[in-house]
């Protein structure tokens, strides 16, 4: 039985690290919305009109996007870690796997900055294993308290 329940809590730390990073995106992004707002009458379907769209975009609106995608990440990997009462390196990389996956289809979907996306591709794999090794140098086995 203890197999069982080690597995379910393993499954459900990983789900809820992904949700937890997946919702801090969206509320950071929202918050980048509101500070750098998407005119109503953009096309995103004419590639003319979201390439010049995002050619004006200031270099800060782009930062909060990395900002948001880093901090999803982080949230993501301490959740999934403190429900498990564990740190696994497969959190870190499946949560930063799925980010950096979503940001590459983002990055395809949208031209960016070349900037930005050399600085994405070296920060995403950065901040996923940084978090990861941090979290092993603290030694501590049980992050949740004692086990039962």
């Amino acid at each position: 039985m203890n197999v069982f329940k080690a597995t379910f809590r393993t499954a459900l730390a990983l789900g809820l690290g992904i949700l937890v990073a997946f919702v801090t995106i969206m509320l950071i992004e929202q918050i980048s919305h509101y500070i750098f707002p998407i005119p109503a009458n953009i096309d995103w379907q004419d590639s003319t009109a979201s390439t010049q769209y995002m050619s004006q975009l200031p270099a800060m609106a782009l930062l909060l996007v990395l900002f948001a995608w880093c901090s999803g990440i982080i949230l993501g990997i301490l959740s999934a870690s403190w429900i498990a009462r564990r740190v696994r390196g497969r959190f870190a990389l499946a949560i930063g796997s799925l980010i950096g996956v979503g940001a590459i289809a983002n990055m395809l979907m949208l031209p960016h900055p070349i900037w930005f996306m050399a600085l994405t591709a070296v920060g995403l794999p950065t901040v996923t294993f940084g978090c990861w090794w941090f979290l092993k140098r603290k030694k501590q086995p049980d992050l949740g308290g004692s086990h039962e």
